[in-house]
């Protein structure tokens, strides 16, 4: 409810209004509203507790220096969901010689950081607490991030993890226990930020190279996915010597071999039983030649796409084959939509085989 008052001002009570009149384009009734408006702020900063004072004033000069931004928290949620990656070490080292440069810091200490640590969550908002132990060779720490939003909670982890891995703290990550709104990491001090950096990449960064490849080609990896959805994720994606080979009818073991190698770093004559059959199906499920393959140890089942004879019995040859690169050796059962293969020798007749020892 507006009232409408006559009042009296002189000159000086002009001059003093004089910037709230330029910025409310002589409104004076505008202008008094920004007064009482610019009075109960004050008001509000006088009732402050000197520590509140001093986070505001803090808060503002990291606006001001540009180490960080104010943002509406349903952005910042979306954020969250939409960017998995972990941020590069290089980003942490900028933010971390403006924020020290800020606080009049030559560096930023472990300690620095535990006594700080309370100020730091107010400062930028973050609704999560965190627990710290150390062991008293101060080598190994283990912290618990608490907070009530898992998503939020998951990025600040990932966040602080990255923050830590910074020179001159350099700690990884040794193991770490996680629940939607708990997060428990136990660290220790390494030789140098890339590695510890490494280590937080080898726990949040599972999708980092994923993430990467569709940055680095946006259109292609667009396109794509448009491609596959309008095929409701039917499509064939293969080599194109693979698919040479399929269109011939011919073997191939030799492109599957390489694929395996290369994509799991891994030699086929090294690889056990069931990392092989588990190589296998990723990639020809994943390339759209079979639905799933099952398997114990006498036994195989592979579940093909195709109803083509021709395709089925070049896919089950190169199974076969590849198996056998491995040292596993399988024969055809049944060849059908529903493949069976069978060891050449049942597994346990195979150990006893090797287990026998001749009498002298």
């Amino acid at each position: 409810m507006k009232i409408r008052r006559t009042i009296s001002i002189d000159k000086s009570d002009l001059e003093t209004l004089k910037p709230f009149l330029n910025a409310s384009d002589n409104n004076l009734s505008l202008a008094l509203r920004h007064l009482i408006d610019h009075y109960r702020q004050e008001t509000n900063m006088n009732s402050m507790t000197g520590d509140q004072q001093k986070i505001i004033m803090l808060r503002n000069k990291i606006i001001e220096n540009r180490i960080a931004v104010l943002m509406p928290v349903p952005l910042i949620r979306w954020l969250l969901k939409t960017n998995l990656g972990v941020p590069p070490l290089g980003i942490f080292r900028v933010i971390m010689a403006k924020y020290t440069k800020l606080l009049g810091m030559d560096s930023f200490s472990f300690n620095d950081y535990i006594n700080m640590i309370n100020k730091h969550v107010d400062i930028f908002g973050y609704k999560i607490s965190q627990n710290i132990e150390m062991s008293p060779d101060l080598k190994n720490v283990r912290i618990s991030f608490e907070a009530e939003d898992p998503d939020h909670l998951k990025s600040t982890v990932v966040i602080y993890s990255c923050m830590l891995a910074h020179h001159p703290i350099k700690l990884k990550i040794r193991k770490f226990m996680e629940s939607p709104n708990l997060f428990i990491i136990d660290y220790e001090q390494c030789n140098n930020e890339e590695e510890a950096h490494r280590s937080v990449m080898e726990h949040f960064g599972y999708n980092q190279l994923i993430l990467d490849e569709i940055q680095s080609n946006f259109q292609f990896w667009r396109n794509i996915t448009r491609i596959i959805k309008a095929d409701h994720y039917e499509d064939v994606i293969i080599s194109r010597d693979i698919l040479l080979q399929l269109l011939k009818y011919h073997d191939f073991s030799e492109q599957l071999n390489n694929l395996i190698s290369t994509v799991y770093s891994v030699s086929i004559e090294d690889t056990d039983y069931q990392h092989i059959t588990e190589f296998i199906e990723e990639i020809c499920k994943t390339s759209g030649l079979i639905h799933k393959i099952e398997y114990n140890d006498n036994e195989i089942k592979i579940y093909h796409k195709f109803n083509d004879e021709g395709v089925i019995n070049t896919i089950n040859d190169t199974l076969i084959n590849t198996l056998r690169m491995s040292g596993q050796n399988f024969m055809l059962k049944k060849s059908d939509k529903i493949t069976i293969l069978t060891r050449s020798q049942p597994l346990q007749n195979h150990v006893n085989e090797v287990l026998r020892i001749e009498p002298i």
